[in-house]
């Protein structure tokens, strides 16, 4: 799951790079709690992989991933625990509000 800013405005990027990055930051732990929240459960495994690749950060995006062999199954297909598909994917309608004000946050810091 990839979570981006357009930095296709150069001055405006080189203004906001690190109220961005601290912003990509916060929006990254929050996807990556939430997934390890709603991962199926059977050995730990999958839930411990979820992990946030913050080298990434500094060009804009923030990518939260599981080196597991099956997560992707376990997050498209899931036979065992359908109840529990999508867990990453729910990152988003179940902290909506909590990332709008992260970005909110972060652009009043910015304009300030």
């Amino acid at each position: 799951m990839r979570v981006e800013i357009d930095s296709r405005i150069p001055k405006m990027w080189e203004n906001v790079s690190s109220a961005i990055q601290l912003m990509l930051m916060d929006v990254a732990n929050v996807i990556q709690n939430s997934a390890k929240q709603n991962a199926p459960y059977l050995t730990g495994t999958l839930r411990k992989s979820i992990n946030t690749d913050f080298n990434k950060i500094q060009r804009g995006t923030a990518v939260v991933w599981s080196p597991v062999k099956y997560a992707r199954v376990r997050e498209y297909v899931n036979n065992k625990n359908p109840q529990t598909k999508y867990y990453l994917r729910r990152w988003y309608s179940e902290n909506e509000m909590k990332i709008q004000k992260i970005v909110k946050d972060a652009l009043n810091k910015q304009m300030k």
